[in-house]
C-alpha cells in the first residue's frame, strides 16, 4: 500500500514539475522575443532544470522503473 501511495506521489510530482517547466520555458520565449535576453537565458535554464527531474528523474527513473521490475 506505501508502495503505491509512494508511485502515485511520484507521479503527481512528476507531472507538476514538467508542467512547471514547460511554462518557465514559455516564458523563456516570450522574453527572448522581448529583447529580454538574461531573462530568457535565466528562464530557459530554469525551465530546463525543471523537465529534466519531472520527466527523467521521478517520471522516468522512479514510475516507469517501478511499473516495468518484476512484481516481489
Amino acid at each position: 500500500m506505501t508502495s503505491m501511495l509512494e508511485l502515485v506521489g511520484s507521479l503527481l510530482a512528476a507531472v507538476v514539475l514538467t508542467l512547471a517547466g514547460l511554462f518557465v520555458e514559455l516564458q523563456s520565449m516570450i522574453s527572448f522575443t522581448a529583447g529580454e535576453v538574461s531573462t530568457g537565458a535565466w528562464f530557459a535554464l530554469l525551465g530546463a532544470l525543471l523537465l529534466y527531474a519531472g520527466i527523467y528523474l521521478l517520471g522516468y527513473e522512479r514510475v516507469v522503473a517501478e511499473l516495468l521490475s518484476p512484481a516481489e
